[in-house]
């Protein structure tokens, strides 16, 4: 209901206005919709505080008042720095992003780290800590992961590279190896790690103890490529024979061995082929798949021209858009 007005009439008699009854119960209702707005029972008495319905908190205490509100126990915190108080964002580098050099940030986390000094050399997420002339940072994005330290009495910061479950391949040996594409060959099959996975690697078995792996990228150019499996002394299992054929495809075979007295030395048996032993495998490294580069977009202008002024570089783009057949 909108607020009744009493009619005063025309002074200084008031002729024409409200008589004292009509003004009265403008009065009343007045009264009674501001009652029944503070949440008054029906005998018209008032809560002891305004319910939250009303626009209040329902509450004669801070506490139930938070409660009431649905408000946690942050409420009851100041924001800041210092014990007990609430962070915000940025605080100790808290969500912070594009962090510069160690002696310009405080502690923290951060995403969107710089690449210059990120220790994996990528923009990246990034914990940070730092106190008085010494520090670190932990860096990590997709597969990298580097650890990063300083001390103002070091000439160079030291860069630690994290070795873990995707960057490494435990051999059929049960040692850890440097791992990128990795294929791991058995008697009946191969298996593939995900950055082998991106090539279109297929497995022939051509006979007992005869492999062939197609559409692969080849085997690494640095570091290690193959190995094969040994027994507890160290002594190979059997011995491999391998090639990489004309057509890129890596030809496995694998025989028993023998004592080769003239050169006195273990050797294959090629009159012997044997599979390779059942539960263990042969781990072959391949090269990596080059990354695709991102190419800068064409300007549209002609390579000639030199626009002198804003004016002049959008009309000359806007008429690379125009259509003469239009």
């Amino acid at each position: 209901m909108a607020k009744q007005t009493i009619n005063q009439g025309i002074a200084p008699t008031g002729a024409g206005g409200d008589t004292f009854r009509s003004g009265s119960a403008k009065l009343q209702a007045n009264d009674d919709e501001i009652y029944s707005q503070l949440g008054a029972n029906t005998q018209g008495v008032l809560p002891a505080a305004l319910p939250v319905n009303k626009g209040g908190t329902g509450a004669t205490t801070a506490a139930a008042a938070r409660t009431n509100l649905g408000l946690g126990t942050a409420a009851t915190y100041d924001v800041g720095t210092s014990e007990n108080q609430l962070l915000k964002v940025f605080d100790f580098g808290l969500g912070k992003s594009n962090q510069n050099a160690f002696n310009n940030n405080p502690s923290g986390f951060s995403y969107n780290a710089l690449a210059a000094i990120s220790p994996i050399g990528m923009a990246s997420s990034v914990i940070t800590a730092v106190q008085g002339g010494r520090g670190f940072r932990i860096a990590a994005r997709f597969v990298s992961a580097a650890i990063e330290t300083w001390n103002d009495t070091e000439a160079a910061n030291q860069i630690l590279v994290l070795w873990h479950s995707k960057n490494t391949t435990v051999d059929s040996n049960g040692f850890v190896k440097r791992a990128s594409p990795i294929v791991q060959l058995f008697a009946d099959k191969i298996e593939l790690n995900d950055e082998a996975g991106q090539q279109e690697i297929t497995f022939e078995k051509l006979g007992v103890g005869e492999y062939l792996i197609k559409g692969s990228s080849g085997f690494a150019q640095e570091g290690w490529y193959i190995e094969t499996p040994k027994d507890a002394n160290g002594n190979v299992l059997f011995s491999v024979i391998y090639t990489t054929l004309e057509n890129g495809d890596i030809s496995v075979k694998t025989y028993k061995k023998k004592f080769d007295f003239e050169t006195v030395s273990i050797v294959a048996d090629l009159d012997n082929p044997v599979d390779i032993t059942e539960g263990r495998w042969i781990d072959l490294r391949l090269q990596e798949l080059p990354q695709p580069e991102i190419e800068e977009p064409e300007s549209m202008a002609p390579p000639e021209f030199q626009p002198t002024g804003l004016a002049e570089a959008v009309a000359t783009v806007m008429e690379s858009y125009h259509d003469p057949e239009q």
